[in-house]
């Protein structure tokens, strides 16, 4: 067990470290969030796991922290950093019920399909991995589109 959460630490700790570097630079941040869904990606592919077994954790992922980053950005632009914190949390409680239903759905769906979803760690904690930064990274990326940008102070 250690060896695997090493394994997806270490690719935890690359998304980390690549966010840190964005803020630092002041870089924008939803296309790199967006990009950075390759890397846990990238450890599925190393460790052979197959890709469809992490699917209901990437839509879990991509639904919770996509639709987590609307409250999350509408707190911080109207109420700084603590409405950012209130948004995130409060907002995570709601999107861990909604991204669940339909995590759950979705794997019922590919079990009657004949489809094995897996849960093993490696594929669940790098599927959401992936899935919240692609959600986050899309909602960001929109954000800045639309000329939301959040302050970095």
């Amino acid at each position: 067990m250690i060896r695997k959460a090493s394994y997806v630490g270490f690719f935890g700790v690359i998304v980390g470290v690549i966010g840190v570097m964005t803020l630092q630079f002041r870089f924008p941040i939803g296309p790199i969030v967006l990009g950075l869904t390759i890397v846990p990606l990238s450890g599925l592919f190393l460790a052979k796991r197959p890709f469809r077994g992490m699917i209901p954790d990437l839509i879990f992922g991509a639904i919770d922290t996509g639709l987590l980053t609307i409250p999350a950005l509408w707190g911080g632009v109207l109420f700084g950093v603590a409405g950012a914190i209130a948004g995130g949390v409060i907002g995570d409680a709601l999107t861990d019920g909604i991204a669940g239903f339909f995590e759950g759905g979705i794997a019922e769906w590919l079990r009657e399909k004949g489809i094995e979803e897996s849960r093993e760690p490696i594929t669940t904690a790098l599927g959401k991995m992936a899935g919240c930064l692609f959600g986050s990274g899309l909602v960001l990326s929109l954000a800045l589109i639309l000329g939301i940008r959040p302050d970095f102070g």
